[in-house]
């Protein structure tokens, strides 16, 4: 179920909307499934932000997180001296830190985490473009890519040594 929220300014009209793939937990946290890499909690009681990885383990996943830690701490959303490795595996966390002045920091964070993943999703479109153009290309390649099976470019014979060769050497030990 995704969740839907609705940024409003003093006067009451709306600033701006965001959809997002999420969920609520029984104890009160979000998880955020938009990203094709990893998903994204935020624990509003401990006031912290984790990026959990999802199945598959790469290596692009240190450079996604270090990418969306940077881009909450150029926001204002976390505090740069406490972005750190998780206590689980392949996990970075970072806390969110106390807002001054009116409005709702869970919501902000929502809001820039939207953006994060609405920049990062073109990259990943293309890379799933690119393998498919790669799969098209070796399951069907152009007419200038291949060669049709040619008897007369086929020798029978193949290779510099023709078999049962008798000559010095260890080599006869092996053929019969």
């Amino acid at each position: 179920m995704a969740i839907k929220i609705n940024i409003v300014s003093e006067l009451g009209e709306n600033i701006e909307k965001i959809l997002m793939n999420a969920r609520k937990t029984i104890d009160g946290n979000i998880l955020i499934f938009d990203h094709p890499d990893m998903n994204i909690m935020i624990m509003p009681a401990k006031s912290k932000i984790i990026s959990l990885p999802k199945d598959e383990l790469d290596d692009e996943l240190y450079d996604t997180q270090k990418r969306m830690f940077k881009f909450l701490v150029n926001k204002g959303v976390v505090d740069y001296e406490s972005v750190q490795d998780g206590n689980l595996f392949m996990t970075k966390e970072a806390t969110i830190p106390d807002m001054q002045g009116e409005g709702d920091k869970i919501q902000y964070c929502l809001y820039v985490l939207s953006k994060f993943i609405e920049e990062e999703l073109p990259y990943y479109e293309n890379m799933e473009k690119f393998k498919q153009d790669m799969d098209d290309r070796l399951l069907e390649p152009e007419i200038d890519e291949y060669t049709e099976f040619d008897p007369k470019r086929h020798a029978g014979h193949k290779g510099s040594l023709p078999p049962r060769m008798v000559k010095y050497g260890i080599h006869s030990i092996y053929r019969i």
